[in-house]
C-alpha cells in the first residue's frame, strides 16, 4: 500500500470513532474558530502539567478568563468522574446533541440549510468580568463569533 493510502486509512480510523457529520455540516469551518482552537494548543503547550493556561477572551459583554477545553469525542464520554460523583461537560452534551438533532432532522428535510456556523468554544474555571463586577462559573460555553481579542492570562518568557 503507498505511503500516502496508508496515512489516509490510519486517519480514517482515528476518527472512525466520532459519529458522522450531518451533511449541512460537511465541508463548513470558521476561521474563528479554528483561531481559538490554535489558541487552545498554545495554552496547552505553555499550561502546567495536564492543566492548559489560562486564557483571556474578550467580548462585546465583557472579559471572559478560564481554560479551553476540548469538546468531548462523544455524549456517553462527557462526563468526569470525581470520586463517586460524575460531573457533566455540558458544552459537550449540548454539541453531540446538536448533531443528533441536525441529523434527525435532514431525514424530515432534505434540503436543510444552516443559517449560521455557530461553532462554540467550552471553558472551565470560569471568571466572568465587566467592569469591577465578577462571577465564576465551573462552565462556560461561548459561541466563538463573539469573541473580538484573546490572550493567554500569563504570557510565557520562553528563552
Amino acid at each position: 500500500m503507498p505511503k500516502q493510502e496508508a496515512e489516509q486509512t490510519k486517519d480514517k480510523a482515528a476518527h472512525s470513532s466520532m459519529p458522522a457529520l450531518p451533511k449541512a455540516l460537511e465541508k463548513r469551518v470558521s476561521l474563528k474558530w479554528l483561531t481559538m482552537e490554535a489558541l487552545s494548543k498554545v495554552a496547552m503547550r505553555y499550561g502546567s502539567g495536564s492543566q492548559p493556561a489560562r486564557v483571556v477572551l474578550l467580548t462585546a459583554w465583557g472579559k471572559i478568563e478560564g481554560r479551553l477545553e476540548e469538546i468531548k469525542p462523544s455524549y456517553a464520554e462527557s462526563f468526569t468522574k470525581q470520586g463517586e460523583t460524575l460531573t457533566p461537560d455540558v458544552a459537550s452534551m449540548v454539541t453531540h446533541m446538536r448533531t443528533e438533532l441536525l441529523a434527525l432532522y435532514e431525514k424530515e428535510e432534505q434540503k436543510l440549510e444552516l443559517i449560521d456556523a455557530a461553532p462554540i468554544l467550552s471553558l472551565t474555571d470560569v471568571t466572568l468580568g465587566q467592569g469591577t463586577e465578577q462571577v465564576q462559573l465551573p462552565q462556560l460555553t461561548v459561541f466563538a463569533d463573539q469573541v473580538i481579542g484573546f490572550s493567554l492570562v500569563s504570557v510565557p518568557q520562553v528563552h
